[in-house]
């Protein structure tokens, strides 16, 4: 026993047990002698580590369609093997003898030295530098606040149910309920598909905040609290450490990888891989002699990392096995210490747990209140920064170390942590229901555009070879001041080492004051010189430039969270593929294939998909008289309809475009007409949509009109060969991916399904030599047979029930 429980031997007894063990390594022998092997050190380990792992998956699976984030599931794991429920059983107790708590601890706090390290090589702390003003203050307010109240909490705990404790737990309560776990926001806002839009990019930039502003509480005001007369030295040396690294050993680390690391994860792994973990090791034990914790060196070690794409290898390679493997193990001890049977007067714990709860939203939504946050986002942002991490967790097994939180203390605020970390994505989820996000989307259509409204549109780029195309389509998408067109052109990066996506917009770009190894200055400058020319020439456009660094996988999330969040129509995405004239150019944006693919799957607004070809007398800044010539081959359905909506409002543009619409029809007695409900519907739609265009656009001397029948796939082949394609300067089509009577067979064979049959014919074929769009619809309104489909662009008409 220590000086303390010498004193008063009765005040800490519920932290301090006394055993004697004989404990040996391992058995040489096993059963063969006799010989339990649980007896012994190693093989109780792994039994017990091969125990957690299968029960810890287990409860993550069953506990997965309730929205829990893998930490509550981790948490329960360990108060479900603790002496609340399996610990209490004979048998159990087997597998988790006293004396192997020792072990476990070692192993426990180890692991969480290695994924406290793996969490700050996830975190980019110079993303805080363009926090607003703003969302600095809420941080700030984020955590004093709670602060204050879990400080007042614990003393009315204390009261209530007759606590006996030193008033430093105080403490730790406090910073337990100041925690907002940011790995944890971030998945629960990718599981919720918020990660890019308004809520979550406010929330991850609070919630980053508020996560360092903990980590610098741990690091100073508790070796204040738990050594007043010794706080000084450890707070020094901690800080001088701290120094050393940002000044000394970061630009070390920076010359080294600069002049060793390929950025490929299969050279120097051994060397780079070992380095990271004696990093680790020695930082750790620096911080710990210093006086403070090891988690700190941990942490200060992997934020100090100069290279992101290091980072990323060392993540892929470490995490799995930390987090899964080895990481459960301190979830353990922590659920060894959680015992129900300890607490008393039941319903003033719960009443001390509810007003614990409720503490940090009520914090946050005052805060946000007196900052004038939008009114959609200040219950939503409560209930994030209610999300607490594995530092909470952390802070209160100090406590219980240093034996200044009794049992029934640490039982309390932890089930405040487990419920308030558990209803977060249960709640939110509830809140962003997908039937009520789309309700906002019932106008992101070309088609369903209101008369003289804007035209919001996302040109996305994969290199400054798309740049030129685009702006070229742009220029003749009829601007008007009536009708002005808003673009957010972002540049897409692919940025392996990062987390989660980052958006940066130009401005900063510009100024200099963002940089990042995955952008190419000058294509980056490059484009943004481009857009800025287009813009200054055309009065009713406006250009925001924006770059996306984001791992390909979840490349589309960020694209698709754009449109959402800035209200866009219609979204073009280059083709990932690209061509010079007549000779098709080396494929080098193979990769962006699937994005472009994923994103026509859940784009929450109409998709066109841009096939450029430049013309051989064309400069970047000749935009004017590229496209002028126009075909839009028309079959039917939404995808059509959309398509048309596209090209007739190019037909009215200044540039005195040419526009010829030729639709492909079998007649009326085919059997899709004649047994289909669906397709006598769709084509009943195409019909008074075609009708009114033609009313709409006659004796326009611009727009021409044709119908050509055909039966089968071959004739319709036999039409599209058969145009003058030397006189056409873009094909305007759409998707298409259901088959018809005069398309069928076509995408089997065809080379890229994502384009529709009549694109991938277009795009591949040896006869048409011209750009390509293929329109896909918005599926939220087109397959609506309850919205109105009439729209004109040359004078106000009406809606009319169809």
């Amino acid at each position: 026993m220590d000086e303390h429980t010498q004193n008063d031997p009765h005040k800490y007894e519920v932290n301090v047990s006394e055993a004697c063990f004989i404990l040996n390594i391992t058995s040489t022998s096993g059963l063969w002698q006799g010989d339990n092997p649980l007896t012994d050190s190693l093989p109780s380990l792994l039994v017990q580590l091969a125990f957690i792992i299968f029960i810890n998956n287990s409860l993550f699976i069953l506990l997965k369609p309730l929205h829990q984030p893998r930490f509550v599931t981790d948490i329960l794991v360990g108060v479900l093997i603790g002496p609340s429920f399996l610990g209490k059983t004979k048998f159990f107790s087997h597998f988790f003898p006293l004396k192997t708590v020792t072990t476990l601890e070692t192993v426990g706090y180890l692991s969480l030295d290695l994924y406290i390290f793996l969490m700050a090589l996830e975190m980019d702390v110079y993303s805080l530098r363009r926090a607003t003003r703003r969302e600095f203050k809420i941080a700030c307010g984020a955590v004093l606040l709670p602060m204050g109240m879990g400080i007042g909490l614990f003393f009315l705990a204390q009261r209530l149910l007759n606590f006996h404790t030193e008033p430093t737990g105080c403490l730790f309560w406090g910073l337990a309920l100041t925690v907002t776990g940011f790995p944890v926001v971030s998945n629960i806002l990718k599981n919720l598909k918020l990660l890019d839009s308004g809520i979550g990019k406010m929330a991850k930039s609070v919630a980053k905040m508020n996560d360092v502003c903990s980590w610098i509480l741990v690091a100073i005001v508790l070796p204040i609290r738990l050594s007043p007369e010794n706080s000084q030295s450890p707070i020094t040396s901690t800080l001088a450490f701290i120094l050393l690294c940002i000044y000394v050993i970061r630009p070390a680390l920076r010359w080294i990888i600069r002049r060793t690391f390929t950025g490929n994860s299969d050279l120097h792994s051994d060397y780079y891989f070992c380095f990271a973990l004696i990093g680790v090791v020695i930082c750790s034990f620096i911080t710990e002699i210093c006086g403070t914790y090891s988690i700190i060196g941990a942490f200060v070690f992997g934020i100090i990392m100069p290279n992101r794409e290091l980072a990323s290898v060392l993540i892929e390679k470490f995490d799995v096995f930390v987090s899964g493997v080895l990481l459960p193990l301190f979830f353990a001890i922590s659920g060894r210490r959680f015992n129900l049977y300890n607490v008393h007067h039941w319903h003033i714990v719960c009443l001390i747990v509810v007003m614990t709860c409720f503490c940090k939203i009520f914090s946050t939504v005052l805060i946000s209140l007196l900052f004038n946050v939008p009114t959609e986002k200040i219950w939503p942002l409560g209930i994030l920064m209610n999300t607490k991490g594995i530092l909470a967790l952390v802070i209160l097994n100090l406590g219980w170390d240093k034996k200044v939180l009794s049992e029934e203390e640490y039982v309390v605020i932890m089930l405040a942590i487990v419920i308030m970390t558990g209803m977060v994505e249960p709640v939110l989820a509830s809140i962003y229901k997908p039937s009520r996000r789309q309700k906002q989307f019932q106008r992101r259509t070309i088609q369903r555009a209101k008369i003289g409204a804007e035209l919001r549109v996302l040109a996305c780029l994969h290199s400054v070879n798309n740049t030129s195309g685009i702006i070229n389509l742009l220029d003749i998408s009829n601007a008007t001041k009536q009708s002005p067109i808003y673009v957010f052109a972002p540049y897409l990066v692919d940025a392996p080492a990062r987390s989660s996506a980052l958006v940066v917009v130009h401005d900063t770009l510009k100024n200099g004051g963002y940089t990042h190894e995955h952008i190419d200055d000058s294509s980056s400058d490059q484009i943004i010189n481009m857009l800025e020319n287009f813009e200054s020439q055309h009065a009713a456009i406006s250009v925001q430039t924006l770059t996306v660094l984001s791992p390909l996988k979840t490349m589309h999330d960020v694209v698709c969270g754009l449109a959402d969040d800035k209200n866009i129509a219609f979204m073009i995405l280059p083709f990932h593929r690209q061509f010079g004239y007549n000779i098709p150019m080396e494929n080098n944006s193979q990769s962006f294939r699937e994005v472009n693919s994923n994103v026509l799957n859940n784009a929450p607004c109409s998709v066109g998909i841009f096939v450029h070809r430049e013309v051989p007398v064309a400069t970047i800044d000749d935009t004017k008289h590229r496209i002028q010539r126009l075909v839009m081959v028309f079959i039917g359905g939404p995808d059509d309809r959309e398509a048309l909506a596209y090209a007739w409002r190019m037909s009215a543009s200044k540039h005195a475009i040419k526009l010829a619409v030729v639709r492909l029809h079998p007649g009326t007695s085919t059997k899709e007409t004649e047994y289909s409900p669906d397709i006598q519907n769709q084509t009943q739609l195409d019909t008074e949509f075609i009708n009114e265009f033609r009313a709409r656009t006659e004796g326009e001397p611009r727009v021409n009109y044709k119908e050509k029948m055909v039966k089968n796939a071959e004739e319709t082949i036999t039409v599209l060969r058969g145009m003058d394609h030397g006189k056409i300067d873009l094909y305007i089509v759409g998707r298409q991916v259901i088959e018809t009577s005069i398309t069928a067979g076509m995408l089997e064979w065809s080379k890229c399904p994502e384009i529709g049959a009549i694109g991938d014919m277009l795009v591949f074929s040896d006869f048409a030599r011209s750009s390509v769009l293929v329109v896909q619809q918005y599926a939220g309104v087109a397959r609506d047979d309850n919205m109105v489909s009439i729209h004109g662009w040359n004078s106000q008409v009406t809606d009319n029930q169809v």
